[in-house]
């Protein structure tokens, strides 16, 4: 992309506060796509300028240091393939939208860590088309307990661990350093509140996926074994169990808006 047009474009991704939201928004999402569909990476890169784009590699040049570097000769769904490939099994629909929806696979150099940026194809809840980014953390083979879990004695579940070796945190799949125990922000409530949730203790649950409205995907701790339930917020009830893996193949394949 040539810098004049670049800086055309750049102006033109603003949106203007002195005009009414909605249209403004759907003036920038349009441009953002319209621009990707034409330029691919490099309007990638245009569009996220404010945030590190500089370092920004696209598959086929991922640097040296990378840890997904030796998937450089390969084709884009191989690629995806070969990432996922120790629980293939067991993310079937997810694996099918990652390989159907990603237009761009690219690493992205932090301070101290790389991670990897799924671009993905899907559908605003008005029917027009525009993108989502699921972002992958390292692999992390052998992860450890952050703080919170090793205060309520609580082990990295298995089956986030073959996650966390493939990608130590995974679109709205948290982070081994981020996950936590609910105990330690609902506990406090429930002394002050002086109530307690009926079946379940706070310290049982683990929270890996909010949902970014109070609600969130937990495992459940039973009897020393794991399963995840659905928290809700308002009621403070938890779903029936729900096999882990399950739940984020349907879950995270669920790409369009509705």
């Amino acid at each position: 992309m040539l810098e004049h047009l670049k800086n055309e474009y750049r102006n033109q991704l603003k949106r203007d506060p002195a005009k009414e939201f909605g249209p403004e928004f759907v003036r920038t999402t349009d441009l953002e796509r319209k621009l990707v569909d034409q330029y691919g990476f490099d309007a990638i890169r245009l569009i996220f300028e404010e945030r590190n784009s500089i370092n920004y590699f696209p598959l086929g040049r991922f640097p040296n240091g990378c840890p997904w570097a030796h998937l450089n000769g390969l084709e884009l769904t191989a690629a995806i393939e070969h990432v996922f490939a120790s629980i293939n099994r067991e993310i079937p629909a997810l694996l099918e939208a990652l390989s159907e929806r990603c237009g761009c696979l690219y690493a992205e150099k932090k301070e101290s860590t790389w991670l990897l940026h799924y671009f993905l194809d899907m559908t605003l809840y008005d029917h027009r088309p525009y993108y989502v980014i699921y972002t992958g953390g390292p692999p992390n083979p052998s992860p450890q307990v952050n703080a919170c879990l090793a205060k309520f004695n609580w082990p990295i579940p298995g089956d986030l661990a073959r996650l966390y070796a493939v990608h130590d945190g995974f679109g709205p799949i948290l982070s081994s350093e981020h996950i936590a125990v609910m105990a330690e922000m609902m506990d406090p409530i429930c002394q002050k509140k002086k109530a307690y949730p009926d079946g379940y203790k706070f310290c049982d649950l683990l929270e890996f996926h909010p949902d970014g409205a109070g609600n969130g995907q937990c495992f459940l701790r039973q009897d020393g074994k794991f399963t995840t339930v659905d928290w809700d917020h308002e009621v403070w009830e938890i779903s029936g169990p729900r096999d882990f893996f399950a739940y984020i193949d349907e879950r995270l394949s669920q790409l369009d808006e509705e």
